[in-house]
């Protein structure tokens, strides 16, 4: 097995389809969003200047543009 494989298997973002693909990389592209977000605002409250700001503000738009695709393949789903 090769190194990092056994995580893929676990974490199964390929679906049956490629619209079930790109719903599984949204709906993780959500998670580490807000993920970024929350560590972004904690590292803002220790030190509020320079790049550091940026963290959060990256965290807000990946959320946000993993969350609009996100609703782009659900609707593309429902209308086929």
């Amino acid at each position: 097995m090769k190194r990092g494989e056994g995580i893929l298997k676990k974490v199964k973002i390929r679906g049956k389809t490629r619209l079930e693909t790109l719903e599984n990389i949204s709906i993780y592209g959500i998670i580490g969003g807000a993920f970024l977000l929350s560590f972004g605002i904690g590292l803002t409250s220790i030190k509020s200047e320079g790049l550091v700001v940026f963290i959060p503000m990256l965290g807000a738009l990946l959320s946000f543009l993993f969350t609009v695709i996100l609703i782009f393949v659900w609707l593309f789903e429902e209308l086929k």
